[in-house]
């Protein structure tokens, strides 16, 4: 392997967790709508239950 393909790869490894930790707020913010509408769905009244002893089920949800 060559220096300049090591170099390469360090300058990769230094920048994508920079990277990602510059836009983690930036994705925070905006899934919160997708989140906000995913716990509705979750949690609406017809929503089937977590355990279900009768049927001997447990969803996912």
């Amino acid at each position: 392997m060559r220096y300049e393909e090591k170099a390469k790869i360090a300058i990769v490894r230094v920048l994508v967790p920079v990277a990602v930790f510059i836009c983690s707020p930036v994705l925070l913010i905006a899934g919160a709508p997708i989140r906000r509408r995913y716990l509705r769905y979750i949690y609406r009244a017809e929503a089937p239950l977590i355990l279900e002893k009768e049927r001997g089920r447990v969803s996912v949800h």
